[in-house]
């Protein structure tokens, strides 16, 4: 693999009006960063290097806001309501949806609808279909698997399940072996007769799968723009971008080299763009070239995170990429053509897990406010 650059974005230069006022919304995984970061320090120390949670953990109480940011500062600020693990959301023109831990919240004008599934599990990503797609692709990270809902009258017009297209089995985290993953009946009972290490999900609803435990922990989902056929994932444990053809089920990786990434799109034709949360990198480029923003020698990072870096999504937003630094507490927004940056900081309470434009009207603001899970 070949690398055509590798960027240190602290030598841009800062300022903060080479964008217009942007109206955001976000999700907010966890109230409490701190809590986060404590459990990540420790995850460190697993026989395995798998990242996440051994075990399942409590889900954590977030909410969905809405920030505006003007000249390198939030100028205004509202949690619109409190949810359980809110994570993936879009907005685009007059749709608006948003996950809880196992739900699907939709918003279409004044009509709100709840989509459930007994597959959605540690929902983390959401993307609408734009212009003539009238549909939205889920990621299901906690089951490794990926929906698509029809807008129009909310039933499932397409799945795909990691195990079942050539990424079968997760590591045991504490004895490094492998774990192979089955929704099946008749193939566990093959791993069985086979002496092999295995894990039955027969009753989605109970049983649960922790991070570590996943194979693909596909954390996002979004349409290829250019292709109809496909779309394009992050595989978080394996480091890479996919793309899946809806049609056969194969997926093709089209960017490698990433450390638990999130936020995988498709930029042009060949180009593709993925954040390396632990790498610290907004990585842009295919299997044989790319380019990589580092964030590594930036500063206001506190000194007990060391080298840790935790870059957890980025968005283009009028051509500047948007990234999210839950280390140093900002919206970094960079221009890398004209080289300037800006670091907008956020709470420090807060670990925000995904942003996107918001198209919310007032009344639509009321109805999400609203809402009791």
């Amino acid at each position: 693999m070949k690398n055509t650059g590798n960027v240190d974005i602290s030598k841009y230069k800062e300022d903060h009006c080479f964008y217009s006022k942007i109206k955001l919304l976000i999700t907010i995984k966890s109230f409490d960063l701190q809590a986060i970061r404590e459990r990540y320090l420790k995850n460190k120390n697993k026989k395995s290097n798998r990242t996440g949670s051994v075990n399942r953990r409590e889900v954590a109480r977030g909410g969905i806001a809405e920030i505006t940011i003007k000249e390198g500062k939030i100028v205004h600020s509202e949690v619109l309501n409190e949810f359980p693990e809110p994570r993936g959301v879009d907005s685009y023109s007059n749709v608006t949806a948003f996950s809880t831990e196992n739900k699907v919240h939709l918003l279409q004008e004044e009509a709100l609808q709840t989509i459930s599934n007994p597959w959605f599990s540690y929902i983390h990503t959401i993307d609408i279909g734009k212009g003539h797609s009238k549909k939205m692709l889920i990621s299901s990270s906690g089951f490794d698997c990926i929906f698509e809902y029809s807008l129009e009258n909310t039933m499932k017009t397409f799945e795909w399940f990691a195990w079942e297209n050539g990424f079968n089995h997760g590591i045991d985290p504490e004895t490094s072996e492998k774990l192979f993953l089955t929704r099946k009946k008749e193939e566990a009972e093959k791993y069985e007769a086979e002496g092999k290490n295995y894990l039955f999900i027969s009753d989605p609803e109970k049983q649960t799968l922790p991070t570590a435990k996943r194979a693909a922990f596909i954390n996002s989902v979004v349409y290829d723009p250019f292709d109809e056929r496909n779309v394009i994932a992050t595989f978080f444990h394996e480091g890479a971008v996919y793309r899946i053809d809806r049609n056969t089920g194969n997926a093709e990786k089209v960017l490698g080299g990433l450390n638990n990434p999130h936020g995988g799109m498709k930029l042009e034709a060949g180009t593709y763009m993925g954040t390396s949360t632990r790498g610290g990198e907004i990585v842009i480029g295919n299997k044989d070239k790319q380019t990589r923003y580092s964030f590594t020698k930036l500063g206001g990072k506190p000194d007990f995170l060391n080298d840790m870096e935790w870059v957890q999504n980025t968005k283009l937003v009028d051509n500047n990429f948007i990234a999210i630094d839950s280390n140093r507490n900002a919206f970094v927004i960079i221009d890398p053509g004209k080289e300037l940056i800006s670091c907008v900081e956020f709470n420090p309470n807060w670990a925000i897990q995904d942003l996107v434009v918001s198209h919310l009207k007032e009344n639509q603001k009321q109805i999400i406010r609203d809402i009791r899970e």
